[in-house]
């Protein structure tokens, strides 16, 4: 484990150099104390007519959203919680579906680029670190999430939670870890400017339809290979082993010779 960092509010003039110093030409991010949530102020940007790139960064959350309606709060200067404006109205609407996706690789090589954790992704929106208890009946340990939201207009909101420096008594659940906990970066500034740097260059190859963006989130996506149990928004449970992730980014699952194309639910990794 790694020496936690003193928890401060994040620099904004620090942040803007490292961004310039990326070759970033977007809007600079709009910092807040606190927040409900940042979802819920981007939405507000893009409905004012705010650019792609436009991002709410929050040191608090007191009721992040989650997936499935789900709320969630964050303790002060402890993780990296943002939300980023994307203008897709251009794009067929089942392609936005990959947009969480899209987002999930952004922040594992923004992590990536400035540590050696072991960062992997988990179908649809988690942050997990790979560690030796994946293939041992332990499974991936979840630090953070995204979830997207679409507009009527075609614009889609990003939103990415990352805990950073977080301790243990911390974390929202039990089966939960943090950056710090894993000896991972802790310098929120650096991984908010390779965040944004990493999600314009992943949304450049997905208008592109480059196939590399496919390739990569495969060989990232632990899902892919594994028993898995889908727990259904109908209350249903598919059970199979994960074959791939499809065009639209579904999941594709074989149960029992039959494969069944899952476009939203929970996913839980068999331990045998």
């Amino acid at each position: 484990m790694s020496t936690p960092i003193l928890r401060q509010a994040l620099d904004p003039l620090r942040i803007a150099d490292l961004l310039a110093e990326a070759g970033w030409s977007g809007p600079l991010p709009v910092l807040l104390a606190t927040t409900e949530s940042t979802n819920a102020d981007a939405i507000r940007l893009a409905t004012d007519g705010a650019p792609e790139g436009s991002c709410v960064v929050a040191e608090e959350q007191t009721a992040g959203r989650g997936r499935l309606g789900r709320t969630w709060s964050s303790p002060p200067h402890a993780g990296l919680w943002l939300s980023v404006v994307v203008r897709a109205a251009e794009q067929p609407r089942p392609r936005l579906a990959w947009l969480a996706l899209v987002a999930g690789l952004a922040a594992r090589d923004a992590i990536r680029s400035l540590g050696s954790v072991p960062v992997a992704l988990k179908w649809p929106n988690d942050l997990v670190i790979e560690t030796a208890a994946c293939g041992g009946g332990g499974g991936p340990v979840k630090f953070g999430g995204i979830l997207s939201e679409a507009l009527a207009d075609g614009t889609v909101i990003l939103g990415i939670g990352i805990n950073v420096s977080m301790r243990t008594a911390e974390l929202p659940f039990p089966n939960a870890t943090s950056l710090f906990l894993e000896s991972g970066p802790q310098d929120r500034e650096a991984l908010l400017a390779a965040l944004l740097v990493h999600l314009r260059d992943r949304l450049e190859q997905w208008r592109a339809n480059d196939p590399r963006l496919a390739e990569d989130y495969q060989r990232a996506c632990l899902t892919i290979g594994r028993r898995v149990e889908v727990s259904m928004p109908d209350g249903s449970v598919i059970r199979g082993i994960c074959e791939s992730i499809d065009a639209d980014g579904h999941l594709v699952v074989d149960t029992q010779g039959n494969r069944a194309t899952i476009t939203a639910g929970d996913v839980i990794h068999a331990t045998i």
